[in-house]
C-alpha cells in the first residue's frame, strides 16, 4: 500500500483523517482509540508483536495462525483469521504492508489480500496505532480503512460499522486484557464492564 498523502497521528483533539487515497482510489477511514493503562511498549509489543495469535486475545476471532513461516511480526508478516462479525462467518488472510516500531508514536497497517464470507466486496486496510499522549498517556487506536466494489455502498457500509461498535470491541479486548490478563470476553460482557461514555 502506498498512500499518497501521510496519515496524521491522532490525538483525542484533532482526531484522525476520514478519507485515505490509496493508488489514486478514495477510501473511507473509521477510527476510534482507547486510553490503556500500560507502557508504549507493553502494548505494541501484544498488538504488533503477537499479531499472528490475535485469536487469543479476541473472543470474536474462531482461530489466527500465521502463513508467512518464521516472520511472524513486521513487513510483510502474514496471517489467517477465521472471525464472526455481525453474525456472519468471515474467513480472511492479511499482509502487513507498513510498518513503524520506534519512539513513542508507532503504527503497523496491514492488507486484507483475501476474504470470503462477507455479502458484499469490500477492499480494507487496517491500521493499528499505538501512541503516548503528551499527558503520559498511552492510547491505542485503530483505523479501518475500507471501499466497496460499488463506490455509493461505501457510505452505508461505514454507518453500519459506526454503529455496530466492533471497531471498540476490538479495542476493549486489548484494554481489558493488558489491564486485567483475562483474555477472550465476550463483547456483551466487555460493553458491560466499560460503558461508552
Amino acid at each position: 500500500m502506498q498512500p499518497e498523502q501521510t496519515p496524521k497521528l491522532n490525538t483525542p483533539a484533532t482526531g484522525y483523517e476520514n478519507r485515505r487515497i490509496i493508488s489514486g482510489q478514495k477510501f473511507h477511514v473509521l477510527h476510534q482509540e482507547m486510553d490503556i493503562d500500560a507502557t508504549v511498549d507493553t502494548v505494541w509489543n501484544e498488538v504488533a508483536g503477537n499479531f499472528v495469535n490475535s485469536g487469543e486475545i479476541a473472543a470474536s476471532i474462531n482461530t489466527s495462525r500465521c502463513l508467512s513461516g518464521d516472520l511472524t511480526s513486521g513487513l510483510g508478516a502474514e496471517r489467517f483469521l477465521d472471525f464472526d462479525f455481525q453474525g456472519t462467518r468471515v474467513q480472511a488472510k492479511e499482509r502487513i504492508v507498513e510498518y513503524r516500531d520506534c519512539g513513542d508514536n508507532r503504527e503497523f497497517t496491514y492488507d486484507v489480500y483475501e476474504s470470503k464470507g462477507s455479502p458484499l466486496t469490500v477492499k480494507v486496510y487496517s491500521t493499528w496505532i499505538v501512541r503516548k499522549s503528551d499527558d503520559g498517556k498511552t492510547y491505542l487506536g485503530t483505523a479501518f480503512i475500507f471501499r466497496a466494489n460499488i463506490a455509493f455502498l461505501t457510505g452505508i457500509i461505514g454507518q453500519q460499522l459506526a454503529k455496530s461498535g466492533s471497531l471498540r470491541t476490538g479495542l476493549l479486548a486489548y484494554k481489558h486484557y493488558l489491564e486485567t490478563g483475562e483474555k477472550r470476553l465476550d463483547s456483551a460482557k466487555l460493553n458491560e464492564r466499560y460503558p461508552a461514555d
